[in-house]
């Protein structure tokens, strides 16, 4: 990227302007770090909650030593259970006996002095804080109580909390958090300005800003039914389900390219096209899985059930030489394991790959019984670097069915007019023609060379081709023969013929040949074209020919030059070449040396149907269906034609008239080949229209047995150990009763009633969308090392309500976004800074960095040059040069890289970007998107001085900030004034002060005074990006105007949701 003198002047006005949203940072620095410094621990006035406090202790000090693998577990001591921490050890003494801290071994222990009897040890780098020391101590001495972890049980939809501040509730969700601010003695933000708040819901719901007008007419109508109709009105837009998806792909892992070594293109955009349409269309969330997971075992799959299985297949791939298939296809499975327990069970299942899982109750035989859900899906595990790894669908667009449909008709219309054509003329048929009706199979000779070259063959050799007829010139049948002249070697050939030879068992090529007796050359010799090569020859006369060699098929000798002066066959087994039964042949060569030649009726001597091959007697052509098995014949006709002639009925007969009349009988061919005509011709338009149908990646079961699945050792594909089933983790419900054990009784599981996961894991990432932090702030980890949630009444209450509701996500959406939580002003106060800098305890309204996509899209959706369209191929909008041929090797398919043209592509919604997962988008990986290489679920969120440069700087910022000037001198008002004030607002959706005026103002004096003294760069800037300026436009002004739109989109309240 160029950093351009001009951006680097705004970059210097961007830092000096004072503007007043600086002041509304959520976290500045240093102030979690001072607000921890001065937090004091609360006084004990509850009893220990053991969930919540004493459990987070044992699984970051002891776990790892006293946890569920029993091969890392020390001193027989189990403390992460309530049999093993209460067990008495070897020494008599119990690690805990309740109400008695004083006899409990794990008291003193903590407790102790020495150095060599204090735990945790001090090897193990974790020492226990004096807080955790007496938490600890108070819950042995309150009774040891004991509970599984929160996350394992069924959530349970507690009783709506009572609130002091009543009115201030809106919703259930309100209930829960006022009581928890009400508890920590803080109080709700004022509600949001409405400008702030209609960006806001804008961002949240489409990834886009409001426009100008759009926040006015929610300004006119602030009322609660007002705001309710703005969100139902955002669930509703197509541009939802675009920004919804783009969270599911990044838990999906999907991309563009298989994902390793020459990390090839791979065709899978169907599959993010589903996820979009999923979303819009508000499928219920379990369905929504049970596809994804089992689409293909449903009964009767839909074509969309089976793009939705995708979501298996997207993991990284490979083909690379060398590669070990059964080690590359337990790498396959292994991913689809991690990735199902991150997305859906909210767990880190890959630490049990190689051993128990140290913190969690997953036992490695839990991880592979899982592994055998995943471990029957059929398909290479080798990728074979090809864009369709199989298995996969095609998945036409509705106007490639329409089209398919079309043709279809005109086939059947035409086809339909043959058979009553045929009819016509079967009835006409004269039986006499048949003065040779015997139908056993015999050998006949067939032409492919007379009067002409098959059809569709591309004639070789220079001149020409002389076709010379009667009288001047022999002819051996038809209406001419081919003439070669020749003064040395030279030879005519053709190859790609559109019929070809099928060459059959005992099979012989001829050719007839005539010698000028006043010109006879040394040698002649034939060729055949085997798949593009020329290394099957024959030859008569000299050995003059240093063709191939000799002695071998290459150049076989069949004897010596024919007779001159008239016409003499010649013929060459099919076997003496070395070719076998059912070889194809499309090309034919006649080479001389010297003399005057003329060849004319060449073919096969066979008993083999032929491409193309027509015939002249209902004999003979019932001769050809006895040879090649009736192929292509409908079951009927199969079956009259194995009778013997004496036996056939008269309608029988009839039956097989009108066949051979419609197969092209020689005599109906002016009648029929129009029609015919019309039938290739649509079939011609039909396949050009399924070669263009984009596949997907789908799933689907291999036949018969399922693949065994072992306990693998280490992890390692190669060190089997005992046999495993499929089977849930013994700490979890089993499969539900009747369901099938296979991936669709896996999915059907995970959204049981009785699962305490999958919800609680989906609505916690639903509200981290919105909030920017969890409930659970490990979105990813939901086990003992993940972080508790903040409010786990209210994660359940939700957990079970969405089940209740039918797992509608757009209600969910809605009920977070009509809540007095959501809508409160996200203005930091000293109060809630200190006592929650993190805003766990939702004192104040979401404020957050935007992500990747949606920086991106806001900025060509404010220029006026986001190209909205839903679906379709991705795309590939211009990056630096280098980056994919750094990492690339030569012979990928994606090792260089070329950008797309035309606004239609490059201006695209981010969500359609082609993914390189070897070279992700620069633009999105500097803003913080994940490389799709494995599962994400939660974001990094940074702010950095590169992602300010990629803003001031990359083209497509820079053309964005070009549109947003245009766009403000095209339809703002006349005055200076007039334009920065429309400018800010559409950026930020509110009216800027006076001093955020003045500043602008001043900063586009300067703008204004540099540009007029350099025009050169002037026009380079506003020549920026696809799209080129309005000529109209002074080139100066325009770029004035264009810096000032770079200031606004690198501003902190543009680039941030509040």
């Amino acid at each position: 990227m160029t950093f351009r003198p001009g951006l680097l002047m705004a970059a210097a006005t961007l830092a000096s302007l004072p503007f007043a949203w600086d002041a509304r940072a959520d976290e500045p620095a240093g102030a979690k770090a001072d607000a921890a410094k001065g937090a004091k621990p609360a006084p004990a006035t509850k009893p220990v909650n053991f969930a919540r406090e004493v459990r987070l202790i044992l699984s970051d000090h002891c776990f790892a030593c006293h946890g569920p693998d029993d091969k890392a577990r020390k001193a027989g001591l189990r403390v992460d259970s309530k049999e093993g921490i209460l067990a008495k050890l070897k020494s008599g003494e119990a690690a805990v006996v309740p109400g008695k801290p004083d006899d409990s071994e794990l008291v003193a222990r903590i407790e102790s002095d020495d150095p060599e009897m204090v735990m945790p040890p001090k090897k193990f780098g974790k020492a226990l804080s004096p807080a955790q020391v007496q938490t600890l101590r108070r819950w042995v001495a309150e009774g040891a109580n004991w509970s599984t972890h929160w996350a394992f049980e069924a959530p349970r939809k507690a009783e709506l909390p009572a609130v002091k501040d009543g009115a201030w509730a809106r919703n259930p969700i309100d209930r829960f958090i006022l009581a928890r601010l009400e508890a920590e003695r803080l109080h709700p933000s004022p509600e949001a300005d409405p400008a702030t708040l209609v960006r806001r819901v804008y961002l949240d719901l489409t990834g886009l800003p409001p426009t100008p007008k759009e926040v006015d007419a929610f300004l006119a109508d602030t009322s609660d039914a007002g705001y309710e109709r703005l969100v139902d009105r955002l669930l509703d837009s197509p541009r939802y389900g675009e920004h919804m998806a783009r969270y599911w792909l990044d838990a999906a892992r999907y991309g563009d390219t298989h994902g390793l070594h020459l990390d090839n293109y791979r065709e899978i955009w169907p599959y993010r096209d589903w996820v979009i349409d999923a979303f819009n269309a508000n499928k219920r969330f379990d369905t929504f899985l049970v596809e994804q997971l089992a689409g293909d075992l449903l009964p009767n799959p839909t074509l969309d059930q089976l793009v939705a299985t995708g979501f298996n297949r997207c993991h990284v791939s490979t083909s690379e030489g060398g590669s070990i298939e059964e080690e590359v296809y337990v790498r396959n499975v292994v991913d689809q394991v991690d990735t199902n327990g991150t997305v859906l069970l909210g767990l880190t299942t890959g630490c049990a790959r190689c051993h128990d899982h140290k913190y969690d109750p997953i036992r490695m035989k839990d991880y592979y019984q899982l592994f055998a859900f995943f471990n029957n899906i059929d398909g290479p595990a080798l990728d074979g670097n090809i864009a369709a790894w199989a298995p996969v669908a095609k998945v036409p667009s509705a106007e490639q069915t329409r089209a398919i449909a079309a043709a279809d008709a005109k086939i059947t219309s035409a086809r339909e007019a043959i058979a009553a054509e045929a009819s016509k003329l079967a009835a006409t048929y004269d039986r006499k023609r048949d003065a040779d009706a015997e139908e056993f199979v015999r050998r006949a000779d067939f032409t492919w060379v007379d009067d002409a070259l098959p059809a569709g063959a591309s004639p070789q050799g220079e001149p020409g081709w002389e076709f010379r007829g009667r009288p001047t010139y022999p002819v051996q049948s038809g209406k001419a023969s081919f003439r070669l002249v020749a003064q040395g070697l030279k030879q005519r050939f053709f190859d790609n013929a559109g019929p070809k030879l099928k060459v059959g068992e005992g099979d012989t090529f001829f050719a007839y040949v005539f010698l000028d007796p006043t010109s006879p050359p040394k040698e002649v010799m034939l060729q055949w074209n085997l798949g593009g090569q020329w290394t099957h020859r024959a030859y008569w006369g000299e050995n003059v020919i240093p063709f191939g060699k000799d002695n071998s098929p290459e150049r076989l000798r069949m004897g010596d030059l024919p007779t001159t002066g008239k016409w003499v066959r010649l013929d060459v087994p099919a076997k003496s070449l070395g070719l076998k039964p059912g070889t194809i042949i499309q090309g034919w060569a006649f080479t001389q040396q010297d003399g005057t030649v003329y060849w004319d009726n060449a073919g096969i001597e066979t008993w083999t149907p032929q491409e193309g091959q027509t015939y002249d007697t209902l004999a003979s052509w019932i001769r050809a269906r006895k040879a090649d098995g009736g192929a292509g014949l409908p079951e009927a006709i199969k079956a009259i034609v194995a009778i013997d002639p004496d036996r056939r009925t008269e309608a029988q007969k009839a039956e097989l008239v009108a066949m051979f009349v419609a197969s092209r009988d020689p005599r109906a061919k002016a009648v029929l080949d129009p029609l015919y005509a019309q039938v290739d011709e649509a079939q011609k338009a039909k396949a050009a229209v399924e070669a263009s149908i984009p596949t997907t990646l789908i799933s689907r079961e291999r036949a018969g047995e399922p693949k065994p699945a072992f306990l693998l050792n280490r992890g390692e594909y190669d060190q089997r150990r005992d046999k495993v089933g499929r089977s849930t983790p013994a700490f979890l419900p089993p499969l539900p009763a009747g369901a099938p054990v296979n991936r669709l009784g896996f999915a059907k599981w995970l959204v049981e009633p009785n699962h305490p996961l999958t919800a609680r894991v989906a609505v916690n990432r639903f509200w981290l969308q919105v909030f920017g932090t969890g409930i659970v702030k490990t979105a990813e980890d939901f086990g003992s090392q993940g972080d508790p949630p903040s409010h786990p009444e209210l994660l359940d209450w939700l957990a079970v309500q969405f089940r209740e509701d039918g797992w509608d996500v757009k209600r969910f959406m809605k009920r977070m976004l009509m809540s007095a939580t959501y809508r409160q002003s996200g203005r930091v106060t000293p109060e809630s800074l200190a006592k929650d800098p993190e805003n766990r305890l939702y004192a104040r309204g979401p404020r957050f960095r935007l992500d990747a996509e949606t920086v991106r899209d806001q900025a060509f959706a404010l220029g006026d040059l986001l190209v909205e369209r839903v679906g379709g191929p991705s795309v590939k909008p211009p990056q630096p040069a280098g980056l994919w041929e750094a990492v690339a090797y030569t012979d990928s398919n994606t090792a260089k890289f070329k950008a797309d043209t035309g606004a239609e592509k490059v201006h695209r919604r981010s969500l359609y970007t082609f993914w390189k997962r070897t070279s992700p988008p620069p633009q999105m990986t500097t803003l913080d998107a994940p490389s799709r290489e494995s599962c994400t679920v939660r974001r990094e969120r940074t702010n950095t001085p590169l992602q300010a440069l990629l803003i001031m700087n990359e083209p497509q910022f820079v053309e964005a900030a070009r549109g947003l000037a245009e766009r403000t001198l095209r339809e703002a008002g006349p005055t200076t004034d007039d334009r920065l004030a429309w400018m800010f607002r559409l950026a930020t959706a509110r009216r800027p002060g006076a001093r955020e005026l003045a500043d602008l103002y001043a900063a586009l004096q300067d703008f204004t005074s540099h540009y007029a003294g350099d025009p050169a760069a002037a026009k380079a800037l506003v020549e920026a990006g696809e799209t080129k300026p309005d000529p109209k436009r002074d080139p100066a002004e325009l770029a004035a105007w264009t810096m000032i739109g770079n200031v606004i989109l690198n501003l902190d309240e543009v680039m941030t949701k509040g």
